[in-house]
């Protein structure tokens, strides 16, 4: 299994290592993590490779960030509002959820709680109206 952590760790960029061995060290094995050690350590990386990696690092960061906080458009929340039932919404929220969007998801749930109120809630108007009306 070592072996195959090294194999893994030699594909991988100069930022994502450093990012293994510093930042992600609780998601990886702890041989995935001494794997990552040994090859940074046998890339024998110079000071302005180690600076660009970590600037590679912030860009991903800020990239996640980004995609965090992106909001669903309009077309989206209208479909979420309209199709609230069904499995094909809900696994489109959780492909949301998975692919890190967490804005997304969140808001796909509240368009989805909005619709079905007013779904729900229309026939129970028209009943009401027509019991005052009647």
């Amino acid at each position: 299994m070592p072996q195959e952590f090294s194999k893994v760790m030699q594909e991988k960029s100069d930022g994502e290592l450093l990012e293994i061995i510093s930042k992600l060290k609780d998601d990886y094995q702890p041989e995935a993590v001494s794997a990552a050690e040994v090859e940074i350590k046998k890339r024998n990386l110079s000071l302005d490779q180690i600076e660009r990696a970590e600037e590679e690092i912030k860009i991903k960061e800020k990239n996640q960030t980004e995609k965090e906080k992106e909001a669903l458009g309009m077309g989206q929340k209208i479909l979420f509002f309209l199709f609230f039932w069904g499995i094909i919404p809900w696994a489109m929220a959780g492909t949301f959820k998975a692919k890190g969007y967490k804005r997304k998801y969140k808001d796909a749930w509240r368009f989805m709680k909005i619709g079905m109120i007013v779904f729900l809630g229309i026939p129970v108007l028209i009943v009401i109206a027509l019991s005052i009306l009647g």
